[in-house]
């Protein structure tokens, strides 16, 4: 139709660098499928719109008087960008902008340089994994501080650290990096990466000797500006191999947050930073072993308990038994708890109390229980012990286990004055 808003001049094509431009506004109207937020035409714009694995630049637009020092209105954020099939590039943002006014554009400029950097960064690896083994990336997706490349085959750890070389060598060489549309006669012709079969308005990003990728999105002008280039992780997905790397600030924060652990670590360990990997195994195997052994002491513990109860009993089985014995690991009061089964014939109430379940004054504020019987109804009998000593939990008719909140002896007087019969 004659009224469609020509194709949205892309300044971000012709200047990555472009941070802040003016523009006319062609339309301004609410957003239909996006609640409170207007959709926003420009006649060119330097905010890369969401696509080819990266999100869409954000910022603010501000209305300026002719002078364009002067402004007439608030700014309003720009949260959104997207770019329609006929090349339209809609800005969503959160207030309206007047029709046909100058408007004054900026970009969330450290955000836009640092994915510059890594979209940047990305072109160098997967430009020297495809010259050193051949591989394409068939998946691309720069996050907000992380940066995935899919691979179509297996890349080992050692290739990844031969890649990792190369590409951190090519950021020392400062080279420069090319944007350009090339004449469509020519594309057959041309060797270059693409996730696409593209015929028309192909854009070719060029880094000579690394790299030629086609690509919609901003980069760097020179090799030198994503500044170090890490490949933090790998993953074998879908048949290929996964790949995280970070480059520039983001590297840095990475750098920083292992810089901060790895110290504490060589700190607590009194190791060099070189063994601190062995040194916490090894520190796991010693807990391992030490978790094992002192299970064994408590299941023991729990017998010798459950001895001295029998003989202390002697033939006097009647009503129900309550043992407390603190910190008992699970295994350990489940032993206990199994073991006074056939000690009584009411309820045998083993307890214990974690150091979490202690209060300020190194007292215990909750019990954890088990409890057994050998014809009792526990499952619905639970119910009535959580009711009086403020408990939770359940179970089998067998076995229920839970934790009451009650002290210890209202727990005791409360089984020293209930009697409960089997049913039947």
């Amino acid at each position: 139709s004659m009224n469609k808003p020509l194709v949205t001049e892309k300044l971000y094509d012709a200047d990555a660098y472009c941070k802040a431009f003016t523009a006319t506004v062609i339309s301004c109207e609410e957003a239909e499928d996006r609640k409170g937020l207007y959709a926003v035409v420009l006649n060119k714009t330097a905010f890369f719109p969401e696509g080819g694995g990266q999100y869409a630049d954000t910022g603010t637009l501000q209305e300026f008087k002719k002078d364009c020092e002067t402004p007439l209105s608030d700014a309003v954020k720009v949260v959104d960008v997207q770019v329609s099939d006929d090349g339209i590039i809609t800005h969503y943002c959160d207030g309206a902008v007047t029709p046909w006014a100058q408007v004054t554009g900026l970009l969330d400029w450290e955000q836009r340089f640092e994915r510059m950097q890594n979209h940047t960064g990305e072109h160098l690896v997967s430009g020297t994994v495809h010259r050193l083994y051949g591989l394409d990336n068939i998946g691309f997706h720069l996050g907000d501080r992380d940066v995935t490349c899919d691979f179509n085959g297996e890349l080992s750890d050692e290739q990844l650290r031969e890649v990792e070389k190369v590409v951190n060598r090519a950021v020392w060489e400062n080279v420069e990096v090319f944007a350009e549309y090339p004449d469509p006669a020519t594309l057959p012709d041309l060797d270059y990466r693409s996730k696409l079969e593209l015929t028309e308005d192909v854009r070719l990003v060029t880094i000579p000797g690394y790299d030629v990728c086609a690509c919609c999105a901003p980069h760097v002008a020179r090799t030198g500006e994503v500044g170090v280039i890490k490949i933090v992780n790998s993953e074998k997905a879908h048949g290929g191999t996964r790949v995280h790397m970070i480059c520039g600030p983001w590297a840095l924060d990475d750098y920083n947050v292992k810089q901060t652990n790895i110290m504490r670590i060589v700190d607590l360990m009194s190791t060099p930073q070189e063994e601190t990997a062995d040194a916490v195994e090894a520190l796991q195997a010693q807990n391992g072993h030490l978790t094992h052994e002192l299970s064994v002491a408590q299941v023991q513990q729990a017998d010798i308990a459950l001895r001295f109860l029998k003989e202390q009993a002697g033939a006097d089985t009647s009503g129900n038994c309550v043992v407390f014995l603190p910190a008992l690991e699970t295994d350990a009061i489940r032993a206990l708890a199994n073991g006074g089964r056939d000690l009584c014939d009411g309820v045998f109430v083993a307890l214990t109390a974690w150091e979490k379940d202690l209060g300020p004054d190194g007292q215990p504020q909750s019990y954890r229980y088990i409890a057994t019987s050998k014809g009792l109804p526990l499952s619905r009998l639970a119910k009535e012990f959580n009711a009086s000593l403020n408990g939770r939990g359940g179970g089998r008719d067998e076995m229920v286990q839970g934790s009451f909140g009650a002290p210890l002896e209202d727990i005791v007087a409360f089984f020293r004055d209930h009697r409960w019969k089997a049913e039947g």
